[in-house]
């Protein structure tokens, strides 16, 4: 059976059911290197991922034979070559990524998973897709205009399963079929890059530079890059690195700074983390790692 992370069928009792939902699927197809593309990244430009996609609304089980690895064969009837392809989906900013229900699998961009290796650090290219996808959200979203150095994304199947378990765990408890999730950032030095993305963020170490901790002991998050690049440290280069990190907010309230979790002050747990204002946070603090996967990191030339 598919992965639901590349399938567009959906099965119950044998049958098989076409997904019918209004999720922006996206095709992508493999180059020999086993580096996964957006289709619309392919200099030949034999389909677009609407293209593809529509073939694949009217005629599933047509050209396009969906395979056991949740991938199929793109045929170009002109020069009789092949690709490998597979469906995945995104979100307007393209940071959609699904955790499974039943088994957390790696997300659909990642590329040539090495599950004997703690992490894996992938450097994107500047002209794909996903490296301008995430300049952009740095530059509109994080308000942050320093020119960007490079980008490499972290691929831990640990943490991103920790973090799948976790949010799966919170809708359980709360009885939700979603909990809220944003993309923040956290400046930090160079130094401290290798333990985050071996081990995750530790919501109990002090951050020097927040001794006041003034709302809650735990680890600080910043909706804009504009404001995190303060607690970037300069490398030896003249550069500075932030991450981006995908983030279970869920329910927020108001930070103090006691506070070792969000509910110290309450006899059930209701809230999720912390914030600076609840109206419109700008800072949001996590007591538990789980509810971070951190999924850039990013160089860049502070002005």
């Amino acid at each position: 059976m598919l992965s639901d992370e590349f399938a567009g069928l959906e099965v119950e009792d044998g049958v098989e059911y076409m997904d019918t939902s209004d999720t922006p699927w996206y095709w992508y197809y493999k180059e020999k290197c086993g580096v996964w593309h957006r289709v619309e990244d392919d200099p030949t430009g034999f389909m677009s991922s609407d293209e593809l996609e529509r073939y694949y609304l009217r005629n599933p089980q047509g050209v396009i034979t969906m395979a056991t690895t949740g991938a199929s064969t793109q045929v170009n009837l002109k020069t009789g070559k092949t690709k490998r392809i597979k469906r995945s989906f995104q979100t307007e900013n393209g940071f959609r990524c699904k955790c499974d229900d039943i088994s957390p699998s790696s997300p659909a961009h990642w590329e040539d998973v090495d599950p004997k290796k703690p992490y894996q650090l992938i450097s994107l290219r500047k002209d794909s897709s996903e490296y301008q996808k995430v300049e952009r959200f740095v530059r509109d979203a994080g308000l942050l205009h320093d020119p960007i150095v490079s980008i490499k994304r972290i691929q831990n199947l640990d943490l991103w399963e920790l973090f799948c378990r976790k949010k799966i765990q919170l809708m359980r408890i709360k009885g939700q079929s979603d909990i809220e999730e944003q993309m923040l950032f956290h400046g930090t030095s160079a130094k401290n890059v290798h333990s985050i993305c071996t081990f995750n963020f530790n919501c109990r170490l002090s951050d020097k530079k927040r001794k006041a901790h003034i709302l809650g002991k735990g680890t600080y998050f910043a909706k804009h890059a504009s404001f995190a690049t303060k607690y970037s440290e300069n490398t030896s280069q003249g550069t500075k690195v932030m991450l981006l990190a995908r983030v279970i907010v869920g329910k927020c309230k108001t930070g103090r700074q006691d506070y070792c979790t969000p509910d110290d002050d309450l006899d059930e747990k209701i809230h999720d983390s912390c914030v600076d204002n609840t109206l419109c946070p700008r800072i949001f603090v996590i007591f538990d790692s789980n509810q971070i996967y951190p999924e850039y990191v990013f160089e860049y030339r502070s002005k």
